[in-house]
């Protein structure tokens, strides 16, 4: 992992086979760093914490929960 210190209004570039990324520092305050970035026309720019529950969303949907099957062969028994 690359760390770097940036100001307000400083930013740093990257480069990819599709152009460049720049993410600028826009404001700087107590607890919060506010980022401003250029990207590519159909480069997508997701928060890690989003990309993780789509994940956790599509795990839990591919995967019946036990529970649930044990409440369905419950209901199953009762016929």
């Amino acid at each position: 992992m690359l760390i770097l210190s940036r100001k307000p209004e400083e930013s740093v570039m990257i480069q990819t086979q599709d152009g460049s990324i720049e993410i600028v520092v826009t404001e700087i305050a107590t607890g919060k760093v506010r980022l401003g970035i250029s990207a590519p026309h159909g480069c997508k720019i997701l928060r890690k914490e989003l990309v993780q529950t789509m994940e956790y969303n599509l795990q839990a949907a591919n995967k019946p929960s036990t529970h649930l099957k044990d409440l369905m062969a419950k209901f199953k028994d009762k016929d």
